[in-house]
């Protein structure tokens, strides 16, 4: 997946691979939600990917922000500007986000956290203003089902989003698909509370769903329950 590019997942659901991240685009219509905005200076990247779908960034009514770090974070400021999107985070990340709280570091070692917090002022970007902060089980305005389910854990507000119609969830950096195709928990160096992370992983198995969209990693497109269900339970034994 090269970067701009626009991959299809699914009907409707689309993935854009912008600076540090993958942008999730939901399409419906003349209705487009972007999930995610990449780290400061994907809009190039962003705006590319939608004109290969045929869209532009003016078609974009909302911005979903699955969790404060700046991968996914600090390119809102510049895909918003001037163009009247609503931006929705959980209410956890929110007042980070807009800037009343201090960003924490994302790294868990104390001695990398000190070493790279001046670089972490400024790749954080600046404040966004947040206009709907989220809860576990709001259901976002879409013409299909967008269902928030709420996974702390990697950061207190992380959120995952669960697409009943197309059997999906979109899990950010809740999970990771790797080491041979194989569902992993978030890394624990840039988790705020691991053990918190694989608790709250266990909610997503009471929903219907075959794949799952990652922040990093390309979509796991069938099998993603049983899958998440077998990695659980290995870890639980």
């Amino acid at each position: 997946m090269k970067l701009g590019n626009p991959v299809r997942v699914t009907g409707g659901v689309f993935q854009i691979r912008a600076i540090g991240a993958r942008v999730t685009v939901l399409t419906a219509g003349d209705d487009v939600l972007l999930v995610d905005a990449g780290m400061r200076g994907s809009l190039p990247l962003v705006a590319g990917g939608l004109r290969g779908m045929g869209l532009s960034l003016d078609a974009v009514t909302t911005l979903v922000i699955s969790h404060r770090h700046p991968d996914h974070a600090s390119g809102a400021e510049e895909l918003v500007a001037g163009r009247g999107m609503t931006v929705m985070a959980h209410s956890l990340d929110a007042s980070i986000l807009r800037g009343s709280e201090r960003h924490p570091s994302p790294f868990q070692n104390a001695l990398l956290a000190r070493v790279t917090s001046p670089v972490l002022d400024r790749v954080n970007g600046s404040p966004i203003a947040v206009d709907v902060a989220l809860r576990d089980g709001d259901v976002i305005p879409f013409p299909f089902p967008v269902n928030v389910v709420h996974l702390p854990g990697h950061t207190a507000g992380s959120i995952a989003l669960h697409l009943p119609e197309q059997r999906l969830v979109f899990v950010g950096d809740a999970l990771q698909f790797k080491r041979g195709k194989r569902l992993s928990p978030p890394a624990a160096g840039v988790t705020d509370d691991p053990a918190q992370a694989i608790e709250s992983l266990w909610r997503l198995l009471d929903l219907d769903f075959d794949a799952l969209c990652f922040s990093h990693f390309p979509p796991m497109r069938a099998g993603a329950h049983d899958a998440l269900r077998g990695m659980l339970d290995d870890r639980a034994a």
